[in-house]
């Protein structure tokens, strides 16, 4: 795929995330997408969206697990960007038609203290913790935009930030330095029944240590964390999507969560 169609198809991506209408083009767009080529365009869907007002505030982690992105016939753990319309408090109500066909993913959220370029030795989870402000417990709420989420492959999917739709912002994490994030249970809840739960340990064996993936990823994309940059940072149960309107919820047992509503 040279620049030109690179270019187009970011074109087609923004217009589609701005008319919030269902993009059934993305599956065939997509298919012949190399790994390497679907961050050119999602780089480029986000100068876009950026240019429409609507900047990064930030980064999400997904598909953690080799069970989520091998069938995608991924290498690995993928990263797309956090819009700043997508965060939003615990206790966000929905408008009706967005997002399209909601789901729930229950995630820590950084938000980071200071930059993390590229320096002299990766980053790891301890180096990395230095750089964070604090740690909350979120939600990452992505959507369906595609018609049949099945038919889209693992670039077409980053391509278009890996179904983001909003980042959950919940309760503070206190003494985060001291959490032990690979031992947190996390879970998520539909009209308070559990619709999915997991341990710390499914998100690259701990939060930390996703996030330090993070900053080395974007280094070698030429970008780098930032101070203010909300961070989600992977799930601990794949997404769930959500069977109508109602209130969702997220938990980190015995830490916090969130609570969101949908229309």
């Amino acid at each position: 795929m040279n620049d030109k169609d690179i270019a187009a198809l970011a074109d087609r991506i923004a217009e589609g995330r701005r008319s919030r209408k269902v993009m059934d083009f993305l599956a065939e767009a997509t298919a012949g997408l190399s790994e390497a080529e679907s961050y050119k365009v999602q780089f480029a869907v986000h100068d876009r969206l950026a240019a429409a007002g609507d900047p990064l505030a930030g980064w999400k982690v997904a598909l953690t697990l080799p069970s989520q992105y091998e069938p995608l016939k991924l290498s690995g753990p993928v990263f797309a960007g956090i819009y700043r319309s997508g965060v939003r408090p615990s206790g966000a109500v929905f408008e009706k038609g967005w997002p399209l066909k909601a789901g729930i993913e229950c995630e820590m959220v950084a938000t980071m203290g200071k930059d993390a370029p590229k320096g002299t030795a990766a980053w790891t989870a301890d180096t990395i913790k230095p750089m964070v402000r604090s740690f909350n417990c979120g939600a990452e709420v992505v959507e369906n935009r595609y018609g049949d989420v099945t038919k889209v492959s693992g670039p077409g999917r980053i391509a278009d930030d890996v179904l983001q739709a909003a980042c959950i912002v919940g309760t503070e994490v206190k003494d985060w330095q001291a959490v032990d994030f690979a031992g947190l249970k996390g879970r998520s809840l539909f009209d308070d029944k559990e619709i999915g739960a997991g341990p710390g340990t499914n998100v690259m064996g701990g939060a930390l240590i996703s996030l330090a993936w993070l900053a080395n990823k974007l280094n070698e994309h030429g970008t780098h964390l930032k101070a203010g940059d909300v961070i989600l940072t992977g799930s601990v149960h794949p997404p769930v999507f959500l069977p109508g309107p109602g209130v969702a919820k997220t938990e980190f047992v015995g830490i916090g969560g969130t609570e969101i509503t949908v229309n």
